[in-house]
């Protein structure tokens, strides 16, 4: 817990997160635009005092650039030869994209996806000390779970946190069973449906901040659902707000050009595969 006495410190390092002064990399400074370094300074922020957060800007915003920027920062600027490895976990059609967005942006990071069959996947997870991000999806990672029991992380980060929006599924539970120091959820949606979701996100960043679900949903959930009480709205969001991050396009759309073009790379699936190669011997037949 944080002792009392630190409270009046910690406060202020929130409200103060835009003049924080944490420094985006030099390389990556040009790039980024200021609401993507006020991003890296949130998530400095929240770092530095032992938390974690969830950051849900929209879409196209770049969540990604802002999260590599921070681990670019601790890896690349710091001369310790003990760091844990971090680890990024997000939709199998997405792996091969955090891979390209690692490379374009930081290409002198250790960046090794967790790919392949059993037993490849399984020589990977054994040598994670030779690299300083892993990523691999929510599926892989259900059934890979045994093989990280030993491991320890410094940063676990979820992409699209939707996922794990329903805290009985075992893409939820597996995520949990990582050890790590801290962790980050990203994604553009922190609720879909219910406040359920909310609760299952924060139980996988801080366990117990927002109780035990039943405590949960006795004090907040069925109040504010079904009974519409502002009360306990607010309540709830003043426990949140520090610990969301979130732009909308629209609040931003002055630092945005006209027209985003995006390359994503996407791993086909073996039906997709087989009707592009059926597809590619055809054309080559008919030329």
């Amino acid at each position: 817990g944080v002792q009392t006495c630190a409270l009046p410190i910690l406060v202020k390092g929130f409200k103060t997160v835009k003049d924080a002064e944490f420094k985006a990399p030099a390389e990556l400074s040009k790039i980024m635009r200021n609401y993507q370094k006020t991003g890296f300074k949130w998530i400095s922020t929240l770092d530095k005092y032992g938390f974690g957060g969830i950051l849900c800007d929209d879409m196209g915003l770049g969540k990604t650039l802002q999260s590599i920027s921070f681990l670019s920062k601790h890896y690349l600027e710091k001369e310790f030869d003990d760091m844990l490895p971090s680890i990024v976990i997000c939709p199998a059609s997405l792996v091969y994209n955090w891979q390209d967005e690692f490379t374009k942006f930081t290409p002198k990071l250790k960046v090794k996806p967790i790919v392949g069959n059993a037993t490849e996947r399984e020589e990977i997870i054994a040598n994670t000390n030779l690299y300083q991000v892993l990523i691999t999806s929510y599926d892989l990672l259900k059934r890979d779970v045994s093989l990280y029991e030993d491991l320890h992380f410094y940063y676990e980060i979820i992409d699209e946190a939707q996922y794990i929006k329903n805290h009985t599924t075992a893409a939820a539970n597996a995520v949990k069973v990582l050890k790590s120091d801290r962790r980050l959820a990203l994604t553009g949606t922190p609720i879909e449906n219910r406040l359920s979701e909310l609760w299952s996100i924060f139980d996988f960043l801080m366990p117990g901040f927002l109780y035990k679900y039943e405590q949960f949903r006795r004090q907040f959930e069925t109040p504010i659902v079904k009974y519409s009480d502002k009360d306990a709205s607010d309540r709830l969001k003043k426990m949140v707000t520090p610990f969301l991050l979130r732009r909308l396009k629209e609040n931003v759309l002055k630092e945005l050009p006209e027209k985003i073009e995006k390359e994503q790379i996407i791993v086909m699936e073996k039906p997709q595969q087989n009707l592009y190669d059926a597809q590619l011997s055809h054309l080559k037949l008919m030329i």
